[in-house]
């Protein structure tokens, strides 16, 4: 169990990166709502929630999720002081709507697996 906690911290640490810089990097499409961006937003949220569970860093399961929510919101207010970058609060919405996912795949997998 420990090899997958410290992976697991490993890939989040990794993860946590590459989402920060590629959500300051300049995209060639601008849309007030776009789907596929709102479904990353989802994906990203749901994958780090996850992973962030599984890493074991934070035991208390809602300070889990308010951690990484706040973590969306610092990135979009960081999008404001970017040109090229706009704030959206649909983004923070997926960002929820993919903890809520995740949230949910944990207490499945601890329904499935009560000794994880």
């Amino acid at each position: 169990m420990q090899l997958i906690q410290y992976s697991s911290r490993l890939i989040l640490g990794i993860s946590i990166v590459i989402i920060s810089i590629l959500s300051i990097q300049e995209i060639d499409f601008q849309s007030s709502v776009n789907l596929s961006d709102k479904l990353l937003h989802l994906f990203c949220f749901l994958y780090i929630t996850i992973i962030s569970w599984l890493s074991r860093i934070i035991y208390k399961e809602l300070w889990l999720y308010v951690i990484v929510l706040a973590y969306g919101i610092l990135i979009e207010i960081v999008q404001i002081y970017i040109p090229y970058r706009s704030f959206e609060f649909l983004d923070i919405f997926a960002d929820f709507l993919g903890i809520l996912a995740g949230s949910l795949f944990i207490n499945f997998f601890k329904y499935l697996y009560p000794k994880y």
